[in-house]
């Protein structure tokens, strides 16, 4: 029987395949498959994978169980890529002195992991960009303060690395559009 869950914070799926034991420790540990991207497998300690985090101030499931029906309305396929599999999810939206303040989550295959913005009215006023590459985000930050969001969304969106379907460029690009 297919079991699938759902990260807590990159809100992608993930498919159980197998319980296993670490060699180095014996721990009891849980095999994975991510089912985006390129489907890659993972492994991680059972009471790891199973226990609550603090997240957004409430402690919530780390791999939240959902049922197969609602797992396959969004396993991204590599025939038919489902387009929300690289979509943001915004986290936070407040508008403080007329500057709004909005965060996301990026999809989880690009290197980025956030993405946190002021804007003022069509203007792009901050942008900073959670891991990625250093050089590379903080360089695509500045060039994007002081333009318009609609510019920025134009010259960004539809960029690839590495034959992902979208990069840190165009998930801020896809965050910009929810603005």
């Amino acid at each position: 029987m297919d079991q699938y869950y759902r990260h807590f914070r990159n809100r992608k799926i993930y498919r159980f395949v197998a319980f296993a034991t670490l060699e180095a420790t014996e721990e009891e540990a849980v095999v994975y498959q991510a089912m985006y991207g390129d489907r890659r497998y993972w492994i991680r300690t059972k009471t790891n994978f199973f226990e609550e985090v603090l997240y957004d101030g409430k402690m919530v499931q780390r791999f939240q169980p959902i049922s197969k029906d609602e797992a396959l309305k969004e396993i991204e396929t590599p025939n038919q890529p489902i387009q929300s599999m690289r979509d943001v999810t915004k986290l936070s939206d407040t508008i403080t002195d007329g500057i709004r303040s909005t965060s996301f989550a990026t999809c989880g295959i690009t290197c980025s992991t956030q993405i946190n913005l002021e804007t003022e009215g069509d203007t792009i006023r901050r942008v900073q960009i959670v891991k990625g590459c250093d050089g590379n985000t903080k360089g695509l930050a500045r060039l994007c303060e002081g333009r318009k969001i609609g510019d920025v969304i134009g010259l960004l969106e539809g960029i690839d690395c590495k034959g992902r379907g979208t990069s840190c460029p165009d998930q801020l690009a896809r965050a910009l559009k929810l603005l």
